[in-house]
């Protein structure tokens, strides 16, 4: 058993060096002080067609995409519904997003990957440099952030698939889908933001019992952006069901833990204070019945999110606790858009 006595301490006089106290420190953090680097245009290797031409989508696109996405995606009768549900409420959720061949192998190297780190489904978690490599960084500091970062290199094209680890997987469409200019289009016609004029992103893992970011100042942004997501996690990535009566989720599967947020790995959205109010409160932690919380995306598996954030908006990644069925696998983008003075709405 763990005990503890936990109590405050009162004195007359504020203590030196309060300003380095963890909540002072995220609170004096300024406006996209820990955004993630410039923007840069979109391109990519695998494309082999005109990238510059008009901002249109595409046969071509449609063709290049269809070697990755799922193709009901691709269809533009769903297009058409995905655009209509987007501007409807600034965000959406696709599942089953990639194809099956890409999901399958994407899921079994994560899966391998948890197995030889033992985490999840209640192992206990005594290492902090479990997963660290040459290829995933640990990435900090405590006080905002903890997951960790592919920095290796995108090799599948030379080993074979069947014998990659999860970052060089997960690499190779970030670099190869999400960086292309055929999915700048194809996000355009979901969204009607326009053209991204950039991307920013990377490969991340929340490892259970271990990683976690921090809503804070730092990260927001300038300027609106469109987040995009694409989530990998143990489960199926189907949509769960409640019961009518009730309201309780149904089912006790790897797909229902994480949709229960039990077990953190769910990326939540709210709304920042006004600056005059940050002396008396900042967001530093996730409560259920907050009215600043404007959007809550569960992991799921194979799920891409895409979420339209303005300068007003944090969001941050739960706790993911050591009973979650695995580690939160993700690409994580961000793409400018074109500021139009319209409202766009909120995520």
């Amino acid at each position: 058993p763990r005990l503890s006595i936990q109590g405050w301490y009162h004195a007359k006089d504020v203590p030196q060096q309060i300003e380095d106290a963890t909540l002072n420190r995220l609170k004096s953090t300024a406006k996209g002080e820990d955004t993630e680097g410039s923007f840069v245009p979109l391109t990519s290797k695998s494309e082999s067609f005109d990238t510059n031409k008009k901002n249109t989508f595409s046969q071509e696109d449609r063709d290049f995409l269809g070697k990755y996405i799922n193709e009901i995606y691709l269809n533009e009768k769903s297009m058409k519904e995905i655009c209509e549900q987007f501007e409807e409420v600034s965000s959406v959720q696709l599942r089953h997003f990639f194809k099956d061949e890409w999901a399958k192998k994407i899921g079994v190297a994560t899966s391998r990957e948890d197995k030889l780190c033992k985490v999840g489904r209640r192992q206990p978690v005594l290492d902090y440099n479990i997963g660290v490599s040459k290829e995933w960084k640990s990435v900090g500091p405590a006080h905002k952030q903890r997951f960790l970062e592919y920095v290796g290199d995108d090799t599948i094209e030379n080993t074979g698939t069947e014998n990659n680890g999860a970052g060089s997987l997960l690499i190779h469409l970030k670099q190869n889908v999400l960086q292309s200019a055929a999915f700048g289009r194809f996000i355009e016609e979901l969204t009607s933001l326009g053209f991204p004029l950039g991307h920013r992103g990377r490969v991340r893992r929340f490892r259970p019992g271990l990683d976690y970011t921090v809503a804070h100042y730092g990260i927001l942004t300038t300027q609106p952006v469109l987040d995009a997501t694409l989530c990998f996690a143990a489960g199926n990535g189907e949509q769960c069901r409640y019961d009518d009566a009730t309201g309780e989720l149904i089912g006790d599967d790897d797909d229902a833990v994480w949709e229960s947020g039990d077990y953190g790995g769910f990326e939540c959205y709210i709304a920042a204070d006004d600056e005059e109010e940050n002396e008396e409160e900042a967001a530093d932690e996730y409560n259920e019945e907050d009215d600043t919380e404007l959007l809550s995306v569960s992991a799921s598996n194979n799920t891409l999110s895409l979420v339209f954030r303005d300068p007003g908006t944090m969001r941050f990644v739960k706790y993911v606790g050591s009973g979650a069925p695995s580690s939160r696998w993700d690409i994580s983008m961000e793409y400018e858009i074109e500021e139009t003075g319209e409202d766009e709405g909120e995520a």
